[in-house]
């Protein structure tokens, strides 16, 4: 995991959209097939990441529901 996160810090900001944008489709099915591992899992990361930014819940909630699908 520490490699794959050094690899992924080495890409330019366009390589990194670029790369999330085709692992977010995986991300949805695990989360289509296992909500609550989105619950129990995720929503605590999601909830540190908001707290240093200005970013509200109703963005979050927006941001999940267009990844959902």
């Amino acid at each position: 995991m520490i490699n794959l996160l050094k690899q992924f810090k080495s890409l330019t900001d366009d390589e990194k959209l670029a790369f999330m944008k085709e692992a977010m489709a995986d991300m949805a099915k695990i989360f289509q097939n296992d909500p609550q591992k989105m619950m129990t899992e995720m929503m605590p990361v999601c909830m540190s990441m908001l707290k240093p930014t200005d970013m509200n819940m109703d963005m979050m909630r927006v941001m999940m529901r267009t990844m959902m699908g």
